[in-house]
């Protein structure tokens, strides 16, 4: 029973938390107050910090895949040897033409014979360059047929990445991203351009990227800079309750006195076991006193009353 009303106790605070109190200064939405007594706060349970201010653009979420380089080496082969043959037959069509007009001893049917490999030749180059573009985008497929560096940095051994937003595309694209490996790991990524085509059952913005060399297939999650830098802090991961998903944390207002906030929809970090969070500098007050340690006893209280003080 005891244990029941606890959590209905729990429940029930948090909850309310986002829409019982005013706002606090800077902005900030405060959820609920816990007042602390003295004997409490020389105990050494609780511990704050205040973050160093500093600048991010804020981050969207995105779905990445390793694709498979491949196709792209290949038609890119394709290319080569056909640039090859339609330069062959271009200077052969120049000298054919040459001695034809010189009186020399070729025919009209081998000055035309000559003119029809050249078109042809010229032709499948075209359609080759075109197919470049028509399956991986106008940015990588011109990289394909002309040797560029996005396509030199795939044929060394750099990942090709596809990731993929929903919602509204950014624009314009990003240049940079970061990709989280599923072992927790980071690797910076560098824009090529749109993709030429969506996976089938996705809709959204695709994007290609090379990285560093990963496994063909690695599964992705990908942090997209979107705007303006703004400020904010970086908030220990340590420092965060949850609740339905909402992340808050207590920062104190006052000696003894703590407010938690809810800064669940203001995080630019990715997920998967980051050390801090990113917050917005308008989500919490002004140098803001995080607490880092005892985040749980104080929701705790919250959860039992709020503003009851221990006895001292």
């Amino acid at each position: 029973m005891r244990q029941g009303r606890y959590r209905a106790a729990v429940a029930l605070a948090a909850a309310l938390a986002a829409a019982l109190l005013p706002p606090l200064a800077g902005g900030a939405a405060r959820a609920a107050g816990v007042t602390v007594g003295k004997a409490t706060l020389a105990s050494g349970l609780i511990g704050t910090m205040t973050p160093k201010l500093r600048t991010e653009a804020p981050q969207l979420h995105a779905e990445g895949r390793v694709l498979d380089p491949a196709p792209a080496i290949a038609l890119h082969g394709r290319i080569v040897a056909a640039q090859v043959a339609a330069t062959l037959d271009a200077a052969t069509l120049a000298r054919t033409r040459s001695l034809y007009h010189a009186a020399g001893n070729v025919s009209r049917a081998s000055l035309e014979q000559a003119e029809a490999a050249a078109r042809g030749s010229a032709a499948r180059l075209a359609t080759l360059r075109a197919e470049a573009i028509a399956r991986f985008g106008v940015k990588l497929g011109r990289a394909i047929a002309q040797d560029g560096p996005a396509f030199r940095a795939i044929a060394a051994g750099g990942a090709l990445v596809l990731a993929v937003r929903a919602g509204p595309a950014l624009k314009p694209a990003p240049a940079r991203a970061t990709a989280r490996l599923p072992d927790g790991t980071a690797a910076a990524l560098r824009a090529i351009g749109p993709a030429g085509v969506l996976p089938p059952g996705l809709v959204g913005q695709a994007l290609l990227f090379t990285g560093p060399s990963l496994p063909v297939g690695t599964p992705l999650d990908v942090s997209l800079p979107a705007g303006r830098k703004i400020a904010g802090y970086d908030v220990p991961a340590a420092a965060l309750v949850w609740h339905r998903g909402r992340a808050f944390v207590f920062v104190r207002t006052a000696p003894g006195r703590f407010a938690a906030i809810a800064v669940g929809g203001a995080s630019s970090a990715a997920a998967g076991g980051a050390a801090t969070r990113f917050v917005p500098a308008q989500a919490l007050p002004p140098a803001p006193a995080i607490v880092v340690r005892g985040a749980g006893l104080l929701n705790s209280m919250l959860a039992g009353g709020g503003d009851a003080a221990d006895q001292d």
